[in-house]
């Protein structure tokens, strides 16, 4: 199969999360609060970063480019890695601070993982823009 057929099919995991999160949004019986608009504003936003990613992808191979080149691969690890660090200390303050007598561990847990795919997301396009410094140099 080639690599354009299968960035198109590729589209079917976003799509399918959208439907889903309407789903959810249509059969809830009550009014959301305020947590609920969190996590669904937290949703769409992850479904944006995914579609972004994968309408770029998308855009450079039908311009005939390499979506996996070295450069890109370079910026997805040291973001990744970044990430990484930022997250450890993320979740030791979420287990220091926010988990009281009664904790609500489905939104501690969505939020906690919404914002390391926010920190990725910021790392990553700090990188694109930036760039990344030459490691070998001297």
């Amino acid at each position: 199969m080639k690599t354009k057929h299968k960035t198109l099919i590729s589209f079917v995991s976003p799509a399918l999360g959208l439907l889903l999160l309407g789903f959810w949004v249509f059969t809830s019986k009550r009014p959301f609060d305020i947590e609920g608009y969190i996590i669904l504003g937290l949703a769409i936003l992850a479904i944006g970063f995914g579609l972004y990613f994968k309408i770029q992808r998308y855009n450079s191979e039908r311009a005939g480019l390499n979506s996996n080149d070295e450069l890109s691969k370079r910026i997805r690890e040291k973001a990744a890695a970044k990430t990484f660090s930022i997250s450890i200390y993320l979740w030791l303050i979420v287990i220091l601070f926010v988990i009281g007598p009664e904790p609500r561990i489905k939104l501690i847990m969505a939020i906690g993982l919404m914002v390391m795919g926010l920190v990725f997301f910021l790392h990553w396009f700090y990188y694109s823009k930036i760039g990344i410094s030459d490691e070998n140099k001297n």
